[in-house]
Protein backbone atom coordinates (compact mmCIF):
# COMPACT_ATOMS: atom_id res chain seq x y z
CA UNK A 1 0.00 0.00 0.00
CA UNK A 2 2.81 2.41 0.87
CA UNK A 3 4.87 1.64 -2.24
CA UNK A 4 1.94 1.67 -4.69
CA UNK A 5 1.98 5.46 -5.41
CA UNK A 6 5.75 5.37 -6.00
CA UNK A 7 5.40 2.33 -8.25
CA UNK A 8 2.60 4.00 -10.21
CA UNK A 9 4.74 7.13 -10.64
CA UNK A 10 7.59 5.15 -12.22
CA UNK A 11 5.18 3.09 -14.35
CA UNK A 12 3.53 6.24 -15.70
CA UNK A 13 6.93 7.77 -16.46
CA UNK A 14 7.71 4.83 -18.79
CA UNK A 15 4.23 4.68 -20.37
CA UNK A 16 3.23 6.40 -23.66
CA UNK A 17 0.61 9.13 -23.32
CA UNK A 18 -2.11 7.19 -25.15
CA UNK A 19 -1.69 4.26 -22.75
CA UNK A 20 -1.77 6.44 -19.63
CA UNK A 21 -5.33 7.63 -20.18
CA UNK A 22 -6.77 4.23 -21.12
CA UNK A 23 -9.26 2.50 -18.84
CA UNK A 24 -8.72 0.25 -17.05
CA UNK A 25 -5.11 1.26 -16.41
CA UNK A 26 -2.28 -1.25 -16.79
CA UNK A 27 -0.11 -1.94 -13.75
CA UNK A 28 2.68 -3.07 -16.07
CA UNK A 29 3.34 -0.94 -19.17
CA UNK A 30 2.72 -2.88 -22.38
CA UNK A 31 4.98 -0.60 -24.44
CA UNK A 32 7.59 0.90 -22.10
CA UNK A 33 9.39 3.92 -23.51
CA UNK A 34 12.00 6.52 -22.52
CA UNK A 35 10.28 9.20 -24.59
CA UNK A 36 8.96 11.06 -21.53
CA UNK A 37 12.49 11.32 -20.09
CA UNK A 38 13.86 12.51 -23.44
CA UNK A 39 11.24 15.24 -23.70
CA UNK A 40 11.80 16.50 -20.17
CA UNK A 41 15.49 17.08 -20.90
CA UNK A 42 14.80 18.89 -24.19
CA UNK A 43 12.93 22.20 -24.22
CA UNK A 44 12.81 25.01 -26.75
CA UNK A 45 13.14 27.51 -23.87
CA UNK A 46 16.74 27.23 -22.54
CA UNK A 47 15.64 28.74 -19.21
CA UNK A 48 13.41 25.72 -18.56
CA UNK A 49 16.21 23.24 -18.05
CA UNK A 50 15.77 20.21 -15.83
CA UNK A 51 19.53 19.74 -15.28
CA UNK A 52 19.75 23.37 -14.12
CA UNK A 53 16.82 22.93 -11.73
CA UNK A 54 18.38 19.72 -10.46
CA UNK A 55 21.68 21.54 -9.84
CA UNK A 56 19.90 24.37 -8.00
CA UNK A 57 18.11 21.93 -5.71
CA UNK A 58 21.37 20.11 -5.04
CA UNK A 59 23.16 23.35 -4.16
CA UNK A 60 20.38 24.40 -1.79
CA UNK A 61 19.90 21.02 -0.10
CA UNK A 62 23.61 20.29 0.35
CA UNK A 63 24.48 23.82 1.53
CA UNK A 64 21.64 23.99 4.05
CA UNK A 65 22.40 20.50 5.35
CA UNK A 66 26.11 21.14 5.92
CA UNK A 67 25.80 24.66 7.38
CA UNK A 68 22.73 23.85 9.48
CA UNK A 69 24.34 20.74 10.96
CA UNK A 70 27.44 22.71 11.95
CA UNK A 71 25.48 25.60 13.49
CA UNK A 72 23.05 23.26 15.26
CA UNK A 73 25.92 21.19 16.67
CA UNK A 74 27.65 24.30 18.05
CA UNK A 75 24.46 25.57 19.66
CA UNK A 76 23.57 22.13 21.04
CA UNK A 77 27.05 21.79 22.53
CA UNK A 78 26.63 25.10 24.35
CA UNK A 79 23.18 24.18 25.68
CA UNK A 80 24.16 20.64 26.66
CA UNK A 81 27.69 20.98 28.03
CA UNK A 82 28.11 24.62 29.12
CA UNK A 83 26.72 26.32 32.19
CA UNK A 84 25.77 29.97 31.86
CA UNK A 85 23.15 32.28 33.31
CA UNK A 86 19.70 31.83 31.75
CA UNK A 87 20.67 28.72 29.81
CA UNK A 88 17.45 26.79 30.42
CA UNK A 89 15.22 29.82 29.84
CA UNK A 90 17.01 30.70 26.62
CA UNK A 91 16.83 27.12 25.41
CA UNK A 92 13.10 26.76 26.05
CA UNK A 93 12.37 30.14 24.48
CA UNK A 94 14.32 29.07 21.43
CA UNK A 95 12.55 25.71 21.25
CA UNK A 96 9.19 27.47 21.66
CA UNK A 97 9.67 28.91 18.18
CA UNK A 98 8.93 25.41 16.87
CA UNK A 99 5.28 26.00 17.81
CA UNK A 100 5.00 29.02 15.50
CA UNK A 101 3.41 28.01 12.16
CA UNK A 102 5.74 28.62 9.25
CA UNK A 103 3.04 30.51 7.34
CA UNK A 104 3.12 33.28 9.97
CA UNK A 105 6.82 33.86 9.31
CA UNK A 106 6.49 33.98 5.52
CA UNK A 107 5.81 37.72 5.18
CA UNK A 108 8.42 38.87 7.75
CA UNK A 109 11.05 36.63 6.15
CA UNK A 110 10.13 37.90 2.69
CA UNK A 111 10.52 41.52 3.81
CA UNK A 112 13.84 40.72 5.45
CA UNK A 113 15.15 38.93 2.37
CA UNK A 114 13.98 41.84 0.22
CA UNK A 115 15.85 44.39 2.38
CA UNK A 116 18.99 42.29 2.08
CA UNK A 117 18.62 42.30 -1.74
CA UNK A 118 18.56 38.51 -1.85
CA UNK A 119 15.33 38.02 -3.78
CA UNK A 120 15.62 35.75 -6.81
CA UNK A 121 18.83 34.19 -5.51
CA UNK A 122 19.52 30.82 -3.96
CA UNK A 123 20.76 32.60 -0.82
CA UNK A 124 17.14 33.59 -0.16
CA UNK A 125 16.40 29.90 0.36
CA UNK A 126 19.62 28.87 2.08
CA UNK A 127 20.03 31.55 4.78
CA UNK A 128 16.54 31.37 6.39
CA UNK A 129 16.83 27.56 6.66
CA UNK A 130 20.11 27.54 8.63
CA UNK A 131 18.63 28.17 12.12
CA UNK A 132 17.00 24.87 13.05
CA UNK A 133 15.36 24.66 16.50
CA UNK A 134 14.48 21.00 15.97
CA UNK A 135 18.09 20.19 15.06
CA UNK A 136 19.43 21.95 18.14
CA UNK A 137 16.91 20.15 20.36
CA UNK A 138 17.72 16.78 18.80
CA UNK A 139 21.50 17.14 19.11
CA UNK A 140 21.27 18.59 22.63
CA UNK A 141 19.34 15.54 23.83
CA UNK A 142 22.00 13.30 22.33
CA UNK A 143 24.97 15.27 23.70
CA UNK A 144 23.57 15.27 27.22
CA UNK A 145 24.00 11.49 27.34
CA UNK A 146 27.73 11.67 26.59
CA UNK A 147 29.65 10.99 29.86
CA UNK A 148 31.27 14.08 31.35
CA UNK A 149 34.27 11.99 32.38
CA UNK A 150 35.47 11.94 28.78
CA UNK A 151 35.36 15.73 28.57
CA UNK A 152 37.07 16.17 31.94
CA UNK A 153 39.86 13.78 30.93
CA UNK A 154 40.40 15.81 27.77
CA UNK A 155 40.62 19.04 29.76
CA UNK A 156 43.22 17.49 32.05
CA UNK A 157 45.25 16.70 28.92
CA UNK A 158 45.08 20.37 27.98
CA UNK A 159 42.37 20.28 25.29
CA UNK A 160 40.51 23.50 24.56
CA UNK A 161 36.75 23.77 24.06
CA UNK A 162 37.10 23.67 20.28
CA UNK A 163 39.38 20.64 20.44
CA UNK A 164 36.91 18.81 22.68
CA UNK A 165 34.06 19.76 20.35
CA UNK A 166 35.73 18.66 17.11
CA UNK A 167 37.68 15.62 18.33
CA UNK A 168 35.39 14.17 21.00
CA UNK A 169 31.83 15.47 20.89
CA UNK A 170 31.31 15.50 17.12
CA UNK A 171 32.63 11.94 16.50
CA UNK A 172 30.40 10.60 19.26
CA UNK A 173 27.42 12.46 17.79
CA UNK A 174 27.73 11.05 14.26
CA UNK A 175 24.57 8.83 14.51
CA UNK A 176 22.42 11.81 15.51
CA UNK A 177 24.11 14.07 12.94
CA UNK A 178 23.41 11.52 10.21
CA UNK A 179 19.73 11.20 11.12
CA UNK A 180 19.36 14.98 11.30
CA UNK A 181 21.24 15.40 8.03
CA UNK A 182 18.84 13.05 6.24
CA UNK A 183 15.84 14.92 7.66
CA UNK A 184 17.30 18.28 6.63
CA UNK A 185 18.28 17.19 3.13
CA UNK A 186 14.89 15.65 2.38
CA UNK A 187 13.06 18.72 3.72
CA UNK A 188 15.11 21.14 1.63
CA UNK A 189 14.96 18.95 -1.47
CA UNK A 190 11.15 18.82 -1.34
CA UNK A 191 10.71 22.49 -0.37
CA UNK A 192 8.20 24.20 -2.63
CA UNK A 193 6.31 27.18 -1.14
CA UNK A 194 9.24 29.35 -0.03
CA UNK A 195 11.29 28.93 -3.24
CA UNK A 196 8.13 29.69 -5.22
CA UNK A 197 7.76 32.98 -3.31
CA UNK A 198 11.34 34.26 -3.48
CA UNK A 199 12.37 33.03 -6.94
CA UNK A 200 11.13 34.63 -10.15
CA UNK A 201 13.67 33.67 -12.84
CA UNK A 202 13.09 30.23 -14.42
CA UNK A 203 16.82 29.50 -14.48
CA UNK A 204 16.94 30.01 -10.68
CA UNK A 205 14.08 27.60 -9.96
CA UNK A 206 14.62 24.57 -7.78
CA UNK A 207 13.45 21.22 -9.09
CA UNK A 208 10.08 21.20 -7.32
CA UNK A 209 9.18 24.71 -8.51
CA UNK A 210 10.38 23.94 -12.02
CA UNK A 211 8.23 20.82 -12.23
CA UNK A 212 5.22 22.87 -11.13
CA UNK A 213 5.73 25.20 -14.09
CA UNK A 214 5.70 22.20 -16.41
CA UNK A 215 2.37 21.19 -14.92
CA UNK A 216 0.94 24.62 -15.74
CA UNK A 217 2.27 24.45 -19.28
CA UNK A 218 1.34 20.81 -19.98
CA UNK A 219 -1.73 20.20 -17.88
CA UNK A 220 -2.58 16.78 -19.33
CA UNK A 221 0.94 15.55 -20.05
CA UNK A 222 1.08 13.12 -17.14
CA UNK A 223 3.97 11.14 -18.59
CA UNK A 224 6.17 14.24 -18.63
CA UNK A 225 5.20 15.15 -15.07
CA UNK A 226 5.78 11.64 -13.72
CA UNK A 227 9.15 11.47 -15.46
CA UNK A 228 10.18 14.67 -13.68
CA UNK A 229 8.83 13.44 -10.36
CA UNK A 230 10.72 10.16 -10.79
CA UNK A 231 13.99 12.00 -11.38
CA UNK A 232 13.32 14.21 -8.33
CA UNK A 233 12.74 11.18 -6.09
CA UNK A 234 15.88 9.27 -7.07
CA UNK A 235 18.39 11.24 -4.87
CA UNK A 236 16.18 10.86 -1.80
CA UNK A 237 15.77 7.12 -2.34
CA UNK A 238 19.53 6.68 -2.80
CA UNK A 239 20.42 8.76 0.27
CA UNK A 240 17.91 7.00 2.51
CA UNK A 241 19.01 3.48 1.59
CA UNK A 242 22.70 4.44 1.70
CA UNK A 243 22.51 5.89 5.21
CA UNK A 244 19.63 3.77 6.50
CA UNK A 245 21.78 2.03 9.10
CA UNK A 246 23.01 5.32 10.58
CA UNK A 247 19.52 6.79 10.37
CA UNK A 248 18.00 4.00 12.47
CA UNK A 249 20.91 4.07 14.93
CA UNK A 250 20.55 7.81 15.39
CA UNK A 251 16.82 7.67 16.07
CA UNK A 252 17.22 4.70 18.42
CA UNK A 253 19.95 6.46 20.38
CA UNK A 254 17.88 9.64 20.71
CA UNK A 255 14.79 7.75 21.87
CA UNK A 256 16.92 5.84 24.35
Amino acid sequence: VVLLPTYWMFVTAFTPEEDIIRMPPRMIPKRPTFENFKRIFIFTDPKKSLPRWFLNSTIVAVSVTIISLFVSALAAYAFARKKFYGRELLFYLFIATMMIPGEILTIPMFLLVKKLNLLDTLWAIILPAIPAPFGIFMLRQFMQDIPYDIEEAARIDGCSDLTIFFRIILPLTIPALTALGIFTFITQWNLFLWPLIVLSSPEKYTLQVGLATLQEQHVRDYGLLMAGASIASIPIIIIFFTFQRYFVRGLAAIRG
